[in-house]
């Protein structure tokens, strides 16, 4: 919730800023389109210049309009008019013109052309008016707070402070103190921004202030609540303090409006955090009266974004109670204010909502998609700075161990010739020795008392990096997990899409399946249906393997459900495929004369139709063979030179048909067995070993067969970390 704070602290900010000069002005708020509240006002003071009205009285009334226009674009508009028309005597108007203009930038999401016109604002306000330098310094902080500067932020805190400190502004005090609270807590400080918080309600309770003190409720509420589950109920606490003290008063200015709003909104997900946590209907009942409090108000207002949260919330409260398919109504309505341009996090948040609306409801074809999109926007924000970070402060470690064990050595080595030659003059010097001894003794302990305090030094830095690179490591696990655990949800996707041991039986009785992945996830496939006498059986190989290649392999999987059963000749099939991976992938979009700049990203298939009434086999292959072995002897159906994908050569897949007997066995696989390496050297297995392999154990039950594959390969491979690919091989016995 902390883009209301920051939306309703820019309001807070022109309000309290608001300049008086000449007239009282009314409340201001932040407006870039759409009528002036404030137009009739502004008519009258239009109207009070006359022809022969002077630059500097004219230059007065356009500054008054700018400080009253609630339209970003007629604020700015007067003030330019009014520096127009200043002498070089108007110095104050002049500030406060700059003034303005700052705050028309920073409204426009300008902070740096914002925050140099308040700085020339300041120094002119620093000659004439205290009291309106301080007050500019608070908005100068702010615009560097906005623009990361943290350095710059407090110097110009701390002295508004002092100056309101000093001239017992409680009112002043008590704002200054929230905005300090406020970027502490976009600093995740969240302790101190807590004390300066509570500070600000002390100074707004002198003050008697409701509207402050009710804000200040609201701030800390906000913060509590931003900690952690466990603080939610103390945040609720707080926050209906808050409404209580805003809904106290029968008239609220236009600034604090969203306050009161911003406190609703964040009671009611409080609430709805609160119902998850224990269960119970109450804490949901007290969200959606919260959140109908909140209504469109912030659609009216423009807060797009908050907008969009207050509506996540009621789609929490409408999931609760297990409204599925109003909280999809609700997410899909909402989708007219997210597109490709929204912020990355704003993406994954609205994916992951209809992700689990749609797991909910039982449509997971909708929720794969989903799902599949928020992860894209979230691994969007992960990069490798925590890896470059640990490794760099690894090797910095490891070159001052050395360092520090060469320079041990050769102060042990100094030491060593000091003692020898102490002895020789010992024997030779008699009693003049003796006073050299003390001598080399001194000298010998200060090197050593001065070795023995760089040393310690030395492992105090050393035990401080350690200590740094294990709170990295912590971090760098932490994120392992995350990563981990969402590839092994990846992983169940994927063993729930490929066909279930069960159905491959009762389509091929007698059979075999050896699938081994060579990560979490595998690029390597297989499907099987039948429809009617047609028994369909595809074998792929995808490009890469691990979370690649499994997302081809889902892509793939997910289309062959929707194209076969409309087609049964495995050359039609795969050209259908082909062009739904194309269309998918985008592999077509600016194509030109070197297709070895594409991205040629697909997969290797062998596709083939049993017909056992008609006794027959039909097959088609993209890259990928089928073995057939009769009466000892083996045949082999090559597949068409191109994959299933974008490619050099795209042409129509051709079809082999060939009679079959009772006893035949079929065998297709990926090149993952074939191409794997032995233990330790760069031997492949080979597909002609693969294939005298298959002749060498066909006659046996296909169980076995599976075993004496799976013992071959793990005997050939060595440890699994040796393994280099996915691998699928399927039999069957016809």
């Amino acid at each position: 919730m902390k883009l209301k704070t920051k939306y309703f602290l820019t309001l807070l900010t022109a309000a309290f800023m608001l300049p008086h000069i000449g007239w009282a002005l009314d409340d201001n708020s932040d407006s870039e389109n759409g009528e002036d509240l404030h137009q009739p006002e502004i008519d009258s003071l239009i109207n009070l210049i006359k022809p022969d009205s002077s630059d500097s009285f004219k230059a007065r009334i356009y500054c008054e309009i700018s400080g009253i226009s609630i339209n970003l674009d007629s604020c700015l508009k007067y003030a330019m008019l009014s520096l127009e028309h200043c002498k070089e005597t108007d110095s104050l108007l002049i500030a406060h013109n700059f003034y303005h203009i700052g705050d028309v930038y920073f409204m426009k999401d300008e902070p740096r052309t914002s925050l140099q016109y308040r700085l020339n604002a300041a120094d002119i306000f620093g000659k004439l008016d205290k009291k309106w330098e301080a007050k500019t310094f608070i908005v100068i902080g702010n615009c560097y707070n906005f623009l990361s500067i943290s350095d710059s932020i407090f110097p110009y805190f701390n002295h508004a402070l002092k100056y309101f400190i000093e001239t017992k502004d409680t009112n002043q005090i008590s704002y200054t103190y929230q905005v300090m609270g406020d970027v502490y807590h976009d600093m995740n400080l969240n302790s101190t921004a807590d004390e300066n918080y509570r500070k600000a309600l002390e100074y707004a309770t002198l003050s008697k202030d409701t509207l402050e003190m009710a804000y200040s409720y609201y701030l800390i509420g906000e913060n509590l609540f931003a900690q952690s589950d466990t603080l939610s109920f103390q945040a609720i606490a707080m926050l209906k303090q808050s409404v209580s003290l805003f809904e106290s008063k029968k008239h609220i200015d236009i600034y604090y409006i969203d306050g009161m709003f911003g406190a609703y909104s964040l009671l009611s997900e409080a609430y709805i955090k609160a119902a998850k946590l224990t269960g119970k209907n109450e804490y949901a009942d007290s969200c959606y009266f919260y959140i109908k409090k909140v209504g469109n108000h912030n659609l009216t207002n423009g807060a797009i974004p908050n907008y969009i949260l207050d509506r996540y919330i009621y789609v929490s409260y409408l999931v609760f109670y297990k409204k599925y398919n109003d909280a999809l109504a609700e997410l899909l309505n909402l989708g007219q204010y997210i597109n490709d341009n929204s912020p990355d996090y704003s993406l994954k948040d609205y994916h992951n909502y209809l992700y689990e609306v749609y797991s909910h409801i039982g449509d997971y074809k909708n929720a794969l998609a989903h799902y599949m999109k928020s992860v894209e926007y979230r691994f969007k924000t992960l990069n490798d700075s925590a890896f470059n970070s640990l490794k760099n402060a690894e090797v910095q470690r490891m070159r001052m161990l050395e360092e520090l064990k060469l320079e041990n050595a050769e102060k042990l080595h100094t030491a060593e010739k000091l003692r020898m030659r102490i002895i020789i003059f010992s024997l030779v010097g008699g009693l003049f020795l003796v006073s050299l001894l003390v001598f080399y003794v001194f000298r010998v302990l200060r090197i050593k008392h001065k070795a023995n305090t760089e040393l310690s030094a030395k492992n105090i830095l050393l035990a401080e990096q350690k200590e740094e690179i294990q709170s990295q490591r912590d971090h760098i696990e932490t994120q392992n997990q995350q990563i981990q655990s969402s590839i092994n949800y990846a992983r169940r996707i994927q063993s729930a899409l490929l066909t279930p041991q069960e159905a491959i039986g009762s389509v091929f009785p007698d059979h075999f399946v050896l699938y081994n992945p060579r990560d979490v996830v595998s690029g390597d496939f297989y499907w099987v249906g039948q429809f009617g006498d047609n028994k369909v059986c595809i074998v792929a190989d995808c490009t890469g393997h691990g979370v690649p290649g499994g997302f081809m392999s889902i892509l793939g999987m997910t289309n062959l459900n929707y194209i076969v059963g409309q087609e049964l000749q495995p050359d039609i099939i795969l050209d259908k495929l082909r062009n739904a991976i194309i269309r998918s992938l985008r592999q077509n979009e600016g194509i030109n004369e070197d297709i070895t700049a594409q991205v040629l990203d697909g997969m290797d298939v062998a596709a083939y139709v049993v017909n056992e009434r008609q006794m027959t086999l039909t097959f088609a292959g993209a890259n990928n063979p089928l073995v057939l072995i009769r009466d000892n002897k083996v045949q082999m159906l090559k597949g068409d030179r191109m994959p299933v994908g974008i490619h050099f050569r795209i042409a129509p897949f051709k079809c082999t048909t060939i009679d079959i007997k009772h006893g035949d066995c079929i065998y297709t696989f990926s090149d993952g067995y074939q191409d794997q390496f032995a233990d330790g050297t760069h031997n492949k297995f080979t597909a002609q070993r693969l294939r005298d392999l298959l002749l060498e154990i066909h006659q046996r039950p296909m169980n076995e067969q599976r075993e004496v594959l799976n013992r071959t390969y793990e005997e050939w491979r060595g440890p699994a970390e040796n393994q280099t690919d996915d691998v699928v091989i399927m039999g069957v016995r016809i």
